[in-house]
């Protein structure tokens, strides 16, 4: 296979080694991010509370309506783009280059550096940089050399591309491969801004009288991996402002800017909101300068309505807004709420995430969903598929190596649609063998597979690429084939399985836990019952357990067929036993044998111990030095086991 992929390299070589070009002329600086402005139609707040309703969806979140994210890019006040370039001699040339592309064979950036015959930015793997297209079709313009007026012409009219898309054209210089690497947005176009006509009342962590006071910030995460990588990103851009976290000996009524990142995953999720945020409030009230900013999926899932019920709050901040905080604070600091809810495309960040661990990292690589489960509101708060690029995402765990880190975490909310949004479509597989491959990088780990989608080829990365570690995350959600159909899973009980089989077979010590839902609506005994089975048949290391609960903007929530809730609990309280008897065995079984622990922390209960994880996932608890031993990968003998961790000596 080697041999044969370099003999198609050096057949592209030589069909581009004719192509002349032009002398260098540097492409136009970047722009400077815009300013929000002002909306004049945005209402004033009532401070009297009105009832929750959460809005409907914006388009294209929105249930059965478009789900291609291009369709976000198209409507974005979009200032500047950012483009690589690959320079050929022929269609057929790039056909093949593009097939290489596809296949996962081949980076852009290292097309660039081998194929290209643009010697302006080839040498910069393809880096054309930053421009917009005002004036594209102006005489002598910087990108000439690179860019010909046609091409220039054709991309300041396309609404086709999204970042990470790459396409063709052709121009009097050859067949040009341009990929959209990222687009520069103004968040106005879509954030609802207003001024404050009682200021003087909600004072903001700026104070006028004091504006070399040093601020401090205090942020809370609720529920997944998702919301703490963007709380990471919220941190960073924080202390780019030159906030800092809050001392942890100061109370956190002394905080200066205030964060909330909520999950609205499961009921009551607005009324935890409320309590959390209530003593700030107050705090408002009684004239202390103080910014409250809500975000996550509460925020994206009421909008407005969260500042109607509570007008201390300054900043409303959906999931997809959470890499522009700094922007957004600025306009706060000016005297304005700020409502940021509508669908946006992502950007790649420009300031680097505050990472809460010293070992292990956080990766978005896809943010979004577009499965539309009946009984999930993500794709309504978090938005449709976003694939970020192959690039960013290994530049950015490279960074991490380089700064010391020795696991990632890839995170999506559908982590197996990865790449299948992007033109041409990319593999997850092969993106997770890319990032196995870097140099220095002790571990890689993914989170949440998707039964409908998983493929025998992430398997076989897992089993073949060993700094993959051995360890899945799959929900099932339920063991009955006909509740997986009214919950809109897209898998059969029996394609659940024949995952667990393949991966049982050839990963036999592999960690696999899932996800799963009781007393979904209709659900009968005998439903509940196929999903015990299915857990004897499998037993897992963990299961996360949980009763079903309505969700605003769901199908499932307006049915009439609703288990009741005694039902509900009764059938967790059993769930819950099975999954803790199943874990105590997986767990004993280990005990005897050697385990190689990446150790991450101190164990705080007893400062004597340090704990890491296995390959599998597994918490390992021994006695040993963190100053010696943090980041290290070391055997440990298990000693003993508990339901949900274990014990060794250091071997």
């Amino acid at each position: 296979m080697r041999l044969h992929l370099f003999a198609r390299i050096l057949l592209l070589c030589a069909a581009v080694s004719n192509i002349t070009t032009d002398a260098f002329i540097s492409p136009a600086s970047i722009l400077s991010r815009s300013k929000l402005h002002l909306s004049s139609d945005f209402t004033l707040y009532s401070k009297t509370p009105t009832p929750s309703t959460p809005p409907t969806p914006s388009y294209p979140t929105l249930r059965g309506t478009s789900t291609d994210s291009r369709q976000i890019v198209s409507q974005t006040s979009t200032s500047a783009y950012r483009l690589r370039h690959v320079l050929l001699a022929s269609e057929s040339a790039a056909e093949e280059v593009m097939t290489l592309l596809k296949n996962g064979k081949l980076l852009f950036t290292e097309v660039a550096r081998t194929f290209s015959a643009c010697e302006i930015t080839r040498s910069k793997d393809g880096e054309v940089g930053w421009f917009d297209f005002s004036g594209h079709d102006v005489s002598d313009h910087p990108l000439d050399p690179i860019l010909p007026l046609s091409i220039r012409s054709e991309l300041a009219v396309s609404t086709s591309m999204k970042p990470g898309d790459i396409e063709m054209f052709t121009s009097e210089r050859g067949v040009h491969l341009i990929q959209l690497v990222d687009v520069m947005v103004d968040v106005s176009a879509k954030t609802k801004t207003r001024q404050r006509s009682d200021a003087n009342t909600w004072s903001t962590a700026v104070d006028p009288s004091n504006p070399k006071k040093q601020l401090y910030y205090t942020l809370e995460t609720m529920g997944c991996q998702m919301n703490i990588a963007d709380s990471e990103r919220m941190s960073g851009q924080l202390q780019n402002l030159n906030i800092l976290p809050l001392p942890p000996t100061s109370p956190s009524s002394s905080a200066d800017v205030v964060v909330l990142n909520t999950c609205s995953i499961r009921d009551h999720a607005e009324q935890k909101v409320y309590s959390y945020i209530g003593p700030h409030a107050k705090r408002k009230r009684s004239g202390e300068s103080v910014s409250i900013i809500v975000a996550g999926c509460v925020a994206e899932q009421e909008g407005e309505q969260l500042l109607r019920r509570c007008p201390e709050v300054d900043l409303v901040l959906g999931p997809q807004y959470a890499n522009r905080l700094g922007d957004l604070l600025e306009d706060v600091n000016n005297g304005n709420q700020v409502v940021a809810t509508e669908p946006e495309f992502i950007i790649e960040d420009i300031t680097k995430p505050k990472r809460d661990n010293k070992v292990c990292a956080w990766v978005n690589i896809i943010y979004g969903c577009n499965e539309r489960c009946a009984f999930c509101i993500v794709p309504s708060t978090r938005g449709v598929e976003q694939s970020r690029t192959a690039e960013s995402i290994l530049e950015e765990c490279k960074g991490l190596v380089q700064e010391g880190y020795k696991e990632v975490t890839l995170l999506g909310q559908n982590i197996d649609a990865y790449g299948r949004d992007l033109s041409p479509k990319r593999k997850f597989s092969d993106l997770l063998s890319m990032i196995g491959s870097i140099p220095g990088l002790e571990r890689v780990r993914f989170v949440t597979s998707h039964p409908r989608y998983m493929s025998d080829g992430v398997v076989d990365a897992v089993a073949d690429c060993e700094s993959v570690c051995n360890s899945f995350h799959i929900p099932f959600q339920s063991g009955s084939d006909k509740v997986l159909r009214e919950m809109g899973r897209g898998h059969t009980r029996r394609k659940y399985l024949n995952i667990i089989e393949k991966i049982r077979r050839k990963i036999p010590e592999a960690g696999i836990t899932a996800d799963v839902i009781v007393g979904f609506p209709g659900e009968t005994e005998g439903e509940f019952e196929d999903t015990l089975k299915l857990m004897e048949e499998v037993k897992f290391d963990n299961v996360n357990t949980a009763a079903y609960s309505p969700r605003p903007n769901t199908p499932a929530a307006e049915w009439t067929n609703q288990v009741d809730d005694d039902v509900k609990n009764e059938r967790l309280q059993r769930i819950n036993k099975l999954n803790l008897q199943h874990a105590k065995e997986r767990r004993a079984r280990m005990v005897g044998g050697f385990e190689k622990v990446l150790v991450e922390s101190r164990n705080v209960k007893n400062p004597k111990q340090v704990f890491g994880r296995t390959g599998g996932g597994y918490v390992v608890y021994f006695e040993g030095e963190i100053g010696e031993l943090e980041g290290k990968i070391v055997d440990v003998k298990i000693t003993a086991s508990s339901t949900y961790s274990l014990t060794g000596e250091l071997c």
